[in-house]
């Protein structure tokens, strides 16, 4: 058995630059918790790979309401497309969290950036 990784607590200063940049990103590009907020949690506050994720994902629920909000006031949200993607996104990101943390750091790792690489080609083109 595992034990579960050391979390951060109490304020960090660098988690407004974070929140900000995170909180525009995924409101302007549709949220992107993993492309955007892992990289910006690594990069400013250095924790595990896994807590990383794990934290991103636990943001991504405040800023997918505020940016679905700003979309609802325009007139630009599908809610039965969107209710039906987050029912079935709830079993799939438990999936995903069961088996992420099956995965070793760096294979972890190796399939992030696999994953950035191809949206960032599905981009290009």
């Amino acid at each position: 058995m595992t034990t579960a990784p050391e979390t951060r607590s109490g304020f960090d200063p660098r988690l407004i630059v974070i929140a900000v940049a995170g909180g525009a990103l995924s409101g302007f590009f549709g949220v992107g918790g993993g492309i955007l907020l892992v990289p910006l949690i690594l990069l400013f506050l250095a924790p595990p790979r896994r807590v990383a994720h794990a934290t991103s994902l636990g943001a991504i629920i405040a800023l997918s309401i505020a940016g679905t909000i700003g979309f609802a006031l325009s007139g630009q949200v599908d809610w039965v497309v969107g209710v039906t993607i987050g029912a079935g996104g709830v079993i799939g990101g438990a999936v995903g969290a069961h088996y992420m943390n099956r995965l070793s750091p760096r294979t972890l790792r190796m399939i992030f950036a696999v994953v950035l690489i191809a949206a960032g080609l599905r981009m290009v083109w």
